[in-house]
């Protein structure tokens, strides 16, 4: 006699199956996520970690091996030097680091050089803008030892300012969804931040009045129209 397994049996087994199967896929879903945030935040780092050491080579007049880059994407021919503007220098570190990509679109850039509010942005975006100024718009006439470069990190897709709390200082922030409790973004300034007290527009941060704003840069310049997210980066 020859015995088999019953169609319960067999039943039971392709169901455990299906159960290790669907736990394995969660598990690989979850390490790759926790691969991909590793990714970005490292190449987070590495971008903040390059503008303080450009910012540091430039303050004390020594040579910059970054090559200079026009606001309209044009190279000039030159390395970055004390006459640089801040919007030619985050220009620069954009063409810099051009072959960091989105790490959850790989055929999309990270960095995105835009004047745009929080809820416009995408997962894995690293947005830099000059903000001197109690704005995005103000403060790109600014040379680089002057300048006040705003970093933006979304680990998750952007959120409205009722959406989210934010916690802020004079070197940076962070923020949370209040519907979830994740980190959704993470910022930081970077450049002249110790700006004094009675210049600052806002005592706890490192932006500038107007009227100290163009004192220390001039008023050429300072304000500048508003830039979309760059198309490179934009999913």
């Amino acid at each position: 006699m020859q015995k088999g397994f019953s169609l319960v049996e067999l039943l039971v087994v392709v169901a455990i199956i299906g159960v290790l199967a669907g736990v394995g896929i969660v598990g690989y879903d979850r390490y790759v996520e926790n691969a991909k945030q590793k990714v970005y935040a490292q190449n987070v780092q590495t971008v903040v970690r390059a503008i303080d050491f450009e910012y540091t080579v430039i303050a004390n007049e020594l040579s910059s091996a970054m090559n200079e880059i026009n606001t309209d994407g044009t190279a000039t021919g030159m390395k970055i030097n004390a006459d640089t503007t801040c919007g030619q220098f985050v220009y620069s570190v954009k063409e810099h680091f051009k072959d960091f990509t989105n790490p959850w679109f790989p055929d999309k850039k990270m960095i995105t050089i835009d004047t745009q509010g929080q809820d416009t942005h995408k997962k894995g975006m690293l947005q830099i803008v000059c903000h001197r100024g109690g704005g995005f718009q103000l403060g790109w006439n600014c040379k680089i030892q002057d300048s006040l470069f705003h970093i933006i990190a979304y680990y998750e897709d952007g959120l409205a300012g009722t959406e989210r709390t934010d916690t802020n200082s004079l070197q940076g922030g962070s923020a949370v969804s209040n519907a979830t409790g994740k980190k959704h973004s993470e910022w930081f300034n970077r450049g002249y931040t110790n700006v004094p007290v009675a210049d600052r527009y806002n005592a706890s941060m490192p932006f500038m009045t107007v009227a100290a704003g163009q004192a220390l840069c001039g008023t050429d310049g300072w304000s500048n129209a508003a830039i979309a997210i760059s198309t490179d980066a934009s999913y």
